[in-house]
């Protein structure tokens, strides 16, 4: 069932399934949504705890926000969330951008989340190499005599100029010093042939975050958890019922 609460004149909507005081809660990709998770939330749905499936502004069923927003703006709907529907503990399964609200969520609200599984997560900022170097010179040099030019990267092309500022909003906030802070139990799950976040960026995370375990999935992608699904489907579990 789909439900949907208002942050910042911004409809977000969410699914509901089975009740409960504690709930795992699901957060997608950019670009994507609760869609994405929902054959997961269905493997391991024991009608014990409560399921909820986020839709991220503006993606899904939720509307594009009415101002720019910031990383924790994300964070923030989220808690708004679990007030509406009472949750007092939840566990969190994130991919690649909802691994950055999922890191940002427990520094902001803490003692709420009690575990965290991330794949392909992100918030590590990128190595800056030489190819990167000149591309970022590059592209301001193009910018200062093209100002209308659609330049970045598939997703960033395109959002609307609002969104544009979101999205910038969000991949430039580096989460290494906030991942210091996670205590809870997590679980990283990466594939070694992710180009999105690359190993060197869950290793980072794997030494930041004190009371994790990275798992590598071998010849998967960002996608790793959708590739791999019958063996994500088995750790998932495994982790959960510990």
């Amino acid at each position: 069932m789909y439900m949907e609460i208002i942050y910042k004149l911004t409809k977000i909507s969410y699914m509901v399934k089975n009740n409960g005081e504690n709930a795992i809660v699901f957060l997608h990709g950019w670009g994507a949504s609760s869609q994405f998770f929902l054959p997961l939330s269905n493997q391991i749905d024991d009608y014990q705890t409560k399921h909820i499936l986020i839709d991220f502004p503006p993606f899904g069923g939720s509307s594009e926000p009415e101002e720019v927003w910031t990383l924790q703006d994300y964070a923030n709907c989220l808690y708004m969330i679990l007030q509406a529907e009472k949750i007092k503990k939840i566990i969190i399964i994130a991919h690649s951008f909802g691994g950055r609200v999922a890191i940002c969520f427990d520094n902001i609200y803490t003692n709420i989340v009690q575990k965290m599984l991330i794949t392909g997560g992100a918030g590590i900022k990128p190595k800056q190499t030489i190819k990167r170097v000149i591309k970022k010179i590059v592209y301001k040099l193009i910018r200062v005599f093209n100002k209308k030019i659609n330049l970045g990267s598939a997703d960033y092309k395109k959002l609307s100029p609002k969104m544009k500022k979101t999205f910038s909003n969000i991949v430039e906030y580096d989460l290494s010093d906030l991942s210091k802070n996670i205590i809870c139990p997590t679980i990283l799950i990466y594939g070694n042939k992710d180009k999105e976040t690359p190993l060197y960026m869950a290793k980072k995370l794997n030494k930041n975050i004190k009371n994790s375990k990275l798992i590598v999935f071998k010849g998967c992608g960002h996608f790793a958890y959708i590739e791999k699904f019958a063996k994500f489907v088995n750790i998932t579990q495994s982790f959960i019922k510990e």
